[in-house]
């Protein structure tokens, strides 16, 4: 394979775009070079989780390889944008998505991360950067703050791990985190898709009261599991469940002023 270029660097590694002989385009993640163990440690383990997880909404890897001083894996080339492309798109035209359109979408994530937290793996990062799109499905990508939650992990466990921003409080404040944890950041997700920012109020007092209880402080007074969130969603009869992306991708409404009051209280909140 041949590389093309520099996809994006992070925490952990650089992702780069190769095309094979044939012309399929795939990106490899590769490791930092300068070494660390602690990196190295969580390479490998969001390498095993990933190879792990079988589900169409969770990053699929290929190919890897761990046990040389050069550890890699390669996965498919998602080419379609990140949440976040769409949602500056949207917001730059002063939209937001409407109930069905943004329950849709989280309701495949909340299905998606349902599965890992199955396997006793939590992702410890969820934020519209993290969710890919191939074609017009949603896939959860870096897992490389994810965790097994039963298995004792020779990585360091420094608090503020996350992006502080969708972060749940005990996950930033102390690095404790389980499945209630990424319910917490989910929720500001929905949040976002149905205002503009994460501190916006949703109109609909249905779907304001699960993302209250998926954003709830405390673990205690969230959502104890990822399935009482899909079971939530499934009651509001918002989405389809045999197609639940379809009103995402033609459910926006022009909503200028409420996205600009979501934008001034945000900045309100951040001068406090």
């Amino acid at each position: 394979m041949k590389r093309i270029r520099t996809l994006g660097k992070g925490g952990l590694g650089i992702v780069s775009l190769y095309q094979s002989n044939n012309g399929q385009n795939f990106a490899l993640k590769q490791m930092l070079y300068q070494w660390d163990e602690n990196y190295y440690e969580r390479f490998k383990r969001e390498v095993e989780i990933m190879a792990t997880l079988v589900h169409k909404n969770i990053v699929n890897v290929l190919n890897f390889n761990i046990l040389n001083n050069n550890p890699w894996y390669l996965m498919p080339y998602y080419e379609d944008g990140s949440l976040r492309d769409k949602l500056m798109d949207i917001k730059s035209k002063g939209q937001i998505y409407s109930l069905k359109g943004a329950t849709g979408i989280i309701y495949q994530l909340a299905d998606a991360l349902h599965h890992a937290h199955e396997f006793g793996v939590i992702h410890r990062d969820i934020k519209p950067e993290n969710i890919l799109f191939n074609g017009k499905d949603p896939v959860i990508a870096d897992w490389g703050l994810g965790k097994f939650i039963h298995k004792k992990s020779k990585v360091l466990t420094n608090v503020g791990l996350g992006t502080k921003s969708y972060c749940s409080p005990e996950q930033w404040e102390s690095g404790v985190s389980d499945s209630r944890s990424d319910i917490y950041s989910l929720g500001l997700v929905y949040r976002e898709l149905l205002t503009g920012s994460l501190t916006g109020q949703i109109q609909e007092r249905r779907i304001n009261d699960i993302v209250n209880k998926m954003t709830a402080t405390s673990p205690a007074d969230r959502y104890q599991r990822m399935s009482e969130v899909k079971e939530a969603i499934r009651a509001l009869n918002e989405i389809s469940t045999s197609d639940p992306m379809k009103d995402f991708w033609e459910g926006v409404i022009a909503a200028s002023a409420v996205v600009g009051i979501a934008i001034l209280l945000a900045k309100l909140i951040e001068n406090k």
